[in-house]
């Protein structure tokens, strides 16, 4: 059956009929505004393309953004480190105020790492995710095309990033305390001090723009890997269950 030309439907793969038409090119520009109305279609054209620039961009706005909002964050990483240290302290009461103290600058440094290269070192191990799992559904990804899917699947969390930018220029965050304080996710309204880290991170997870991610890296599964569309949806969602899991362990 004909379908429009532009529409997300055109690129869908099924393993039981015949390849789809050859996708046009079009710009990385082009890549970055399709990826919201028409997800198959850029994943269909690139996915013999390089992951290099895509990556690059994306990279490059998250810092960008993460830059601009570093007065929060920086007023985040306190609050963070001191719920963080008083919990440590009550379960190790050896643990004192000047062993805390030395450990602020370290803790400092990495974080703020994971906020200027959160954008790669998220791809990457999501990658890892989505090549492992599109393996054992038979999916026909190489690692540099899972490295592809996810940074084209992560585009929609740029505009998340940038939504923190606003509330940073447009609203008082003088209460904002916690690391979902900027989010889109339940766990924003929660109170950190009151409910269980693991349990907090879990909720967390629940970011709008998380699971959008889930759902392109479902679609990209299925058109990158040649697989159902079905089945690249439930990659989509152990890659997110995994993910998820892995994240609460580590609070």
């Amino acid at each position: 059956m004909e379908t429009k030309s532009g529409t997300d439907r055109r690129p869908t793969y099924d393993p039981g009929t015949a390849a789809p038409p050859p996708a046009q090119k079009a710009s990385v520009v082009e890549d970055f505004i399709d990826i919201f109305y028409a997800p198959s279609s850029v994943f269909a054209r690139r996915e013999q393309g390089g992951v290099g620039v895509p990556l690059l961009i994306v990279s490059l706005l998250f810092a960008g953004f993460s830059f601009a909002s570093k007065s929060v964050f920086s007023q985040i990483f306190d609050a963070e480190f001191s719920r963080g240290m008083a919990n440590a302290m009550a379960k190790n009461p050896r643990l004192t105020q000047d062993m805390v103290s030395s450990m602020r600058p370290v803790q400092e440094k990495i974080a703020s790492v994971f906020v200027y290269l959160g954008a790669p070192l998220a791809i990457f191990f999501t990658a890892i995710l989505v090549w492992i799992v599109a393996k054992a559904l038979s999916g026909k990804l190489s690692f540099g095309q899972s490295m592809l899917v996810s940074t084209l699947a992560f585009i929609p969390r740029l505009v998340g990033s940038l939504l923190g930018v606003v509330q940073v220029v447009l609203m008082d965050t003088a209460g904002f305390t916690n690391r979902y304080s900027l989010s889109m996710s339940p766990a924003r309204f929660m109170d950190a001090d009151a409910t269980n880290p693991k349990v907090f991170a879990l909720v967390g997870s629940l970011d709008v723009f998380a699971i959008w991610m889930a759902v392109l890296i479902g679609i990209g599964m299925a058109v990158v890997g040649k697989m159902p569309r079905t089945k690249g949806y439930v990659g989509a969602a152990i890659v997110f269950v995994v993910a998820t899991l892995l994240t609460s362990l580590f609070v």
